[in-house]
């Protein structure tokens, strides 16, 4: 039949094809029948001229594409993950309406799907009164759509959640939930790898996601046994042990890098007299470079204490400038694990800013940020064997759900009055070169549900330059962003 939606792409397989899957899954919902999908190189002319196209890809092979990109409608984009989206007349029937989105690549066409999901099926159509029809939902496709135009790249390169694997308990929801985010990298700790750690690697993969594995070189060694760990002979078994278990566990697993964390969460600078920022370089430097000698191109992630090194950085500034140092504890929201811990926040901005250029302009920067849902360290306990990672059922999911709503509930809250403390660190963090930033979201339920919090952290990583009341305004209409009233 004519005059109703087609979904016209350039392939469907990769990346590519979860995207396709995604837009044509939350699509149907506002139409009332099977949405057809054709190749570009299969639809004809006249199929487009007689049909609302919603097409998905690249401007160099797109056709469609690039008739938008050539009469000025689209940006043609280019920068590594970014896109643009048009919503307008069909260029071959000015009577019908076009959806177009492309990509600078495989990500940036995921990402433009879900950014066409989330900004114009949320923020743009709410912002012209649509949302007050009975019918909203069922037939909004079916009315004639406002015009939108955007581009869009992401401030932070590696834009990353933090979590303990045994708290991810649906990977393949995490990680979609991701990708809504427009996320593109996850550190997930454990005292051991999981038995399906290259199933979650690929999953991880196919949208995008890279995966680093987190685990111990020294973290958790009781103070007053480091520096009897650190006489040669213990500083040797510690370097042969991460050695021989990144070649065992991680080496093979498919992941995209590693991050480690010693002994540096401390509130104190020295064990013995001895610097805690003295051991640590050298411990780092020392493992990491007989790791980047064995694999040239690990991506290295140290995740560094502050408060036990933040008055000797002229140290710290030795660490090999190969490894990405990742910052958390350094001082008030949002490092910290309360958002109204704020008083210190001008100090803690001015410790980021100093870090950021900590090893000159190519500083491999990176922070953990907090103040989201946690582990329950009241019931944790140390794994001493391998475990299947993120199979629990949804009746289970349910219940961790509906258990941290309250928690959730308390942090929107928080959130809503500090969010703009969050949006500058990231402002600031932005100025660096290759940075990272990761929000630790563990033990939330965020597989079933994307609360307010991680969804304006999320989109402070794309655009921190917008005004944070803006920036709420629109995650607040996301159709994917969920307030925490249960």
């Amino acid at each position: 039949m004519e005059n109703r939606w087609i979904l016209v792409i350039d392939r469907y397989d990769g990346i590519v094809k979860k995207a396709v899957n995604m837009l044509a899954g939350a699509v149907s919902g506002y139409i009332k029948y099977v949405l057809p999908v054709k190749l570009i190189e299969e639809v004809t002319d006249d199929e487009i001229k007689s049909n609302k196209i919603i097409t998905v890809g690249y401007v160099n092979t797109n056709r469609l594409l690039k008739l938008c990109s050539d009469k000025g409608n689209l940006t043609s984009p280019e920068a590594k993950e970014s896109y643009s989206i048009f919503v307008g007349e069909n260029l071959l029937n000015p009577d019908l309406q076009m959806i177009a989105i492309a990509g600078a690549d495989d990500q940036g066409v995921l990402y433009g799907c879900m950014q066409f999901l989330n900004k114009y099926m949320g923020e743009v159509i709410c912002r012209n009164g649509d949302m007050w029809s009975e019918t909203f939902y069922q037939t909004l496709l079916d009315r004639p759509l406002p015009e939108f135009k955007t581009y869009d790249c992401p401030a932070i390169a590696h834009r990353a959640l933090w979590t303990w694997g045994h708290v991810i308990y649906d990977y393949r929801k995490y990680f979609e939930n991701m990708a809504k985010l427009r996320l593109n990298e996850v550190v997930i700790w454990n005292d051991i790898i999981p038995l399906n750690a290259k199933d979650v690697v690929d999953y991880a993969h196919s949208l995008g996601i890279k995966v680093i594995w987190g685990f111990a070189w020294g973290w958790g060694v009781k103070c007053d046994k480091i520096l009897e760990t650190f006489d040669d002979a213990g500083c040797a078994a510690l370097k042969e042990s991460v050695l021989n278990t990144f070649k065992k566990d991680y080496m093979n697993s498919g992941c995209d890098g590693i991050y480690f964390q010693s002994f540096t969460e401390l509130a104190v600078d020295n064990i013995g007299g001895v610097l805690i920022a003295d051991l640590v370089t050298d411990l780092v430097n020392e493992i990491s470079g007989e790791l980047l000698a064995l694999c040239p191109d690990l991506h290295i992630q140290f995740g560094l204490h502050a408060s036990s090194v933040k008055t000797h950085l002229d140290i710290i500034a030795k660490v090999d400038k190969r490894v990405h140092i990742v910052w958390e504890d350094c001082g008030s929201f949002p490092y910290n694990y309360w958002v109204d811990k704020v008083s210190d926040f001008n100090k803690t901005l001015d410790l980021t800013e100093t870090l950021v250029k900590l090893r000159g302009n190519e500083e491999k920067f990176g922070a953990v940020f907090k103040g989201m849902a946690k582990l329950d360290w009241n019931i944790f306990e140390h794994f001493e064997s391998s475990y299947i990672l993120g199979e629990k059922t949804s009746q289970y999911i349910s219940a961790r759900r509906r258990e941290k709503a309250p928690l959730w509930k308390s942090l929107q809250g928080s959130w809503l009055k500090y969010a703009d403390l969050a949006r500058r660190t990231v402002l600031t963090i932005s100025k660096g070169n290759d940075p990272i930033v990761e929000a630790l979201v563990e033990d939330g339920a965020f597989e079933e549900k994307i609360f307010l919090p991680v969804a304006l952290y999320a989109e402070m990583l794309w655009n921190p330059e917008t005004d944070t009341d803006t920036l709420l305004e629109q995650v607040a209409q996301y159709p994917i962003t969920e307030f925490a009233n249960i």
